[in-house]
């Protein structure tokens, strides 16, 4: 690390390594995407994990990936780029900077039907997975922080999740073939302010972060400062709930998975008197899981 680092930038780029090695998996020169959309979060990300692969600890090898959803254009630009294409300028010049492989891709979601957010969202994935498979990188890391989760978790809250969409983010996950770590879980949003704001790094503003109709950003900029207010470490509470979350949802699926083994009269059909015995939380997890097997979605059970 650079010997004139604030103890607060160390705090930052050691928080991240920590997550990076013990929660996310990732080890000495194991290669790596990194998702780099341009606001402050994914730049903080890029900066700290670029400092890492330096190191004789680490020698990662990094790709930055930026997807070009091609939705948000600026009127003012007169002709001139959009902020979108502002954006994926502002990567490719930080990736240039730091000597790193830019990778491109550009959606397509004039067709997109329905929920357009999660269309996007699928897309994105699908991307990013796409470029690490060119980069023959494992990994593909995201600037997801410990107040991201806070607002994943109450929005699942409002929508009445069990205990699995509690458990919202998890720091790896595989999607799309290939493994999205979130490092940054880690840390929470002051501090990747904090951290760019020391090092002189700039960023761009997302527009669309700013629009208050939809649910997450009415929670972050009216709930989640109110829960910072009341406990600055709401973010990492949240965090440490997710994961115990996602332990009991691991219990709870080995746990009816062993029911239906001794239950199962058919595909989808279970002993009356047996399937009543179960503990409530086990038979509800069972009929969720035949229900999904079924075709119903997971956000209409």
């Amino acid at each position: 690390m650079d010997r004139h680092a604030t103890p607060g930038e160390r705090r930052f780029v050691t928080a991240v390594a920590r997550a990076l090695g013990k929660r996310c998996g990732v080890g000495r020169g194991q290669r790596v995407l990194v998702a780099v959309s341009g606001g402050a979060d994914s730049v903080a990300l890029l900066t700290s994990i670029a400092e890492l692969a330096r190191q004789p600890r680490w020698r990662l090898q990094l790709a930055v990936g930026h997807v070009h959803h091609h939705l948000r254009n600026d009127p003012s630009a007169r002709g001139g780029p959009g902020d979108a294409e502002l954006d994926a300028d502002l990567v490719a010049k930080l990736a240039g900077t730091l000597e790193l492989p830019f990778m491109r891709a550009d959606l397509d979601l004039e067709q997109a039907g329905g929920n357009l957010e999660a269309e996007a969202r699928r897309q994105r994935y699908a991307a990013l997975a796409q470029m690490a498979g060119q980069f023959h990188a494992p990994f593909v890391a995201t600037a997801h922080h410990a107040d991201d989760q806070l607002e994943t978790v109450l929005m699942r809250l409002l929508r009445g999740a069990a205990v699995g969409g509690m458990a919202a983010m998890a720091w790896r996950r595989l999607l799309a073939g290939v493994l999205v770590v979130r490092p940054m879980l880690a840390v929470n949003r002051a501090a990747v302010r904090q951290f760019l704001k020391q090092r002189g790094i700039n960023w761009r503003e997302d527009r669309t972060n700013r629009d208050t109709t939809r649910l997450r950003n009415r929670l972050r900029h009216g709930v989640v400062p109110l829960l910072h207010q009341i406990d600055p470490k709401a973010g990492h509470r949240a965090v440490r709930l997710a994961d115990h979350l996602r332990q009991v949802d691991r219990f709870l699926d080995q746990s009816a998975a062993e029911a239906h083994g001794r239950l199962a009269c058919g595909d989808r059909t279970l002993d009356r008197a047996g399937a009543g015995a179960l503990p409530q939380v086990v038979l509800k997890t069972l009929l969720r899981a035949l229900l999904a097997d079924a075709g119903d979605r997971a956000d209409k059970l």
